[in-house]
């Protein structure tokens, strides 16, 4: 397996890669506007040197002028290309046919020639005159070697190249340095993470500056770790609180059939025992039910499959279910003028049998905690896409120290022991409204009770027609 590299040296890799190729892009700039400076420079001495040439030839004698560039040679040549004059440099050279041609098409022609013993090429120039009372184009060429401007080329390509060897390793060495200060307080965390102290349940990571980029990761780490830990402590709650509620009846049914097997001896005994058993029974396929409705919604992350649906009908199902149940409870469901005043019925996106379940729950908590008194429904407009379910009991309501903990699964009211209850429809009903896009609230009503808002967002027209 490949070693990974670690971020500070990527950040050296990546940081010292783009200083060399920016050094390396400007300093070829350099050498090739160098390279451009230097021919040009010397073409326009040989074409002084050129042009030069003619006059001192028929001087009779070449101006020791005429002679100072490195290997100078020189040739003149008549309109017929008869050669004129050579000079004793230029055995090196022999003007061509084709070269005499350009110059005295283009008036002045620049060429370079391979000579032996010489690194890089030679350059001449050649250029066209006239004769005094003779026609024709006469043609006047130089050639030389530079080897001063070679000499400095190569100094400065060679400076180019040490100098850039030598900038990427002062930026690499000042890279490493930099990406490990701008690391260390990352490594800050790291080491934190692998002390001892790690291992414990309040151990929480320290930033050494908590306002920068590091700092906001150590504090969003710490709050995942607090919610971890919450997350933790309340499935040890729910897993005790679980086991003491399907302990206890599982306890009484096999009370129950013992006291009947050893001491009931007549049929009607036995079918007391029995009838409490199946009682008990029925407690704990209700617990089990609820318990496996809050497992499976704990591990719901696919999409839910959701319709439009009118939101009086659904309504009128769940008073209805709860009213059977419950046949002495009275049940009314008022209307808003809001409400009345919409173009269309009310109309929600939702699953029909979840969301049947979390009102069925919500009003039959109301019911069950009011002993019988008068459970008010009320339908009213939250805002232009959002509707408000308002659940109104007279019961005992709900203490302010438990209203926080009441939605955690398998907890109730401090007030509630003398009701049967498993502490699971209240939690069960959130977390299908919260799967619905709702929110649940619950507060103290004035004069006794408590009130259930459920916030629900409504479907647009277009889409109910859809």
């Amino acid at each position: 397996m490949k070693a990974q590299l670690q971020i500070k040296h990527k950040l050296l890799l990546w940081f010292s890669s783009l200083v060399g190729l920016i050094l390396l892009a400007f300093s070829t700039y350099v050498y090739l506007n160098y390279v451009d400076y230097r021919h040009d420079s010397f073409v326009r001495r040989l074409t002084r040197k050129a042009k030069v040439a003619p006059e001192a030839f028929y001087e009779s004698a070449m101006s020791p002028v005429l002679a100072s560039l490195p290997e100078q040679a020189e040739y003149l040549y008549a309109p017929d290309n008869t050669p004129l004059y050579a000079s004793l440099h230029g055995q090196d050279f022999q003007p061509t046919p084709e070269i005499l041609a350009e110059a005295r098409r283009e008036k002045q022609h620049t060429f370079s020639f391979q000579s032996s013993g010489h690194r890089y090429p030679k350059d001449g120039v050649a250029v066209t005159y006239r004769m005094p009372g003779k026609a024709g184009d006469y043609v006047s060429v130089v050639t030389a070697y530079d080897n001063a401007g070679y000499s400095r080329q190569h100094d400065l390509l060679r400076s180019l190249i040490y100098g850039n060897l030598m900038a990427v390793g002062l930026v690499g060495g000042l890279g490493l340095l930099f990406a490990s200060r701008a690391l260390a307080p990352l490594n800050f965390l790291i080491r934190q993470l692998r002390t001892p102290g790690a291992q414990t349940r309040d151990f929480r990571l320290r930033a050494l500056h908590s306002h920068d980029e590091v700092g906001v990761l150590a504090a969003a780490f710490n709050d995942l770790l607090a919610r971890q830990e919450a997350l933790a402590e309340s499935q040890r709650t729910f897993i005790a609180q679980a086991s003491h509620e399907l302990r206890t009846p599982l306890t009484t049914i096999k009370g129950w059939l013992e006291t009947s097997l050893d001491y009931d001896s007549d049929v009607a005994s036995l079918k007391e025992g029995i009838g409490q058993a199946a009682q008990e029974l029925d407690k704990l396929t209700e617990l089990t039910n609820g318990l496996l409705h809050l497992a499976r919604l704990g591990g719901f992350s696919g999409p839910l499959e959701r319709q439009p649906l009118e939101l009086m009908d659904v309504l009128l199902d769940v008073m209805d279910t709860v009213q059977q149940h419950r046949p002495q409870q009275r049940l009314s469901l008022a209307v808003s003028e809001g409400v009345e005043r919409q173009p269309t019925a009310p109309t929600v996106l939702g699953n029909a049998h979840l969301l049947r379940t979390a009102l069925v729950n919500l009003v039959d908590n109301a019911c069950k905690y009011s002993a019988e008194q008068p459970v008010e429904l009320r339908l009213e407009m939250n805002t232009d896409l959002g509707i408000r379910l308002r659940i109104e009991d007279r019961g005992i309501g709900i203490a302010p120290a438990d209203m926080q903990r009441i939605f955690q699964p398998l907890v109730r009211g401090s007030n509630v022991h003398a009701i049967n209850g498993f502490g699971i429809g209240l939690t069960l009903a959130g977390q299908i409204l919260q799967l619905h896009q709702a929110q649940l609230r619950l507060h103290p009503r004035p004069g006794g009770g408590t009130v259930a808002e459920v916030d629900l967002p409504l479907v647009s027209g277009e889409m109910v027609k859809w």
